[in-house]
């Protein structure tokens, strides 16, 4: 494709076709505004209690597919103030001292990193060797050198 319009046609095409095929809708869309959802929930710590972290969470309130039960900050503080707001247990609520040991936590499955970009390669790599999987902001990391030990971390901690 040469140009953004060229684009545009083509996608807008797709989505015409897309829209036409008998059971498409339920198969690109797993649950529709107002229908309910019984499958698995993702549990995710939210790693950076900052603005975006917090609009990241105000998301995930009426999210049905995934779900804040972890917090991870240096801040007290902001744990505090984000517990009685989310309702998220002690047990779940971790410092950048002793965030390994989120790997004995069976409540939490992921954690999201919204933290400065310089940090989030050596934070991916703690979520991965903790055995979590990780969500990461973008950037992901600040050189392509990085970004490939992140992966290669996750890679390894299989998750």
């Amino acid at each position: 494709m040469n140009s953004r319009r060229e684009f545009l046609q083509k996608i807008s095409g797709s989505a015409i076709a897309l829209s036409l095929l008998p059971g498409a809708a339920s198969a690109a869309c797993t649950s529709l505004p107002g229908e309910s959802y019984d499958g698995p929930v993702l549990k995710v710590a939210i790693m950076g209690l900052g603005g975006y972290g917090s609009r990241v969470a105000e998301a995930m309130v009426s999210c049905k597919k995934a779900k804040l039960v972890g917090l991870i900050s240096g801040t007290p503080s902001k744990i505090k103030t984000w517990q009685a707001r989310y309702n998220i247990p002690d047990k779940n609520c971790y410092n950048y001292e002793n965030f390994d040991n989120i790997k004995d936590n069976p409540d939490i499955d992921a954690v999201y990193v919204i933290t400065p970009n310089a940090l989030h390669h050596d934070e991916v790599i703690r979520v991965a060797r903790a055995g979590k999987h990780a969500i990461c902001e973008k950037p992901m990391a600040i050189s392509v050198k990085e970004g490939e030990e992140m992966i290669e971390a996750c890679k390894k901690s299989q998750c």
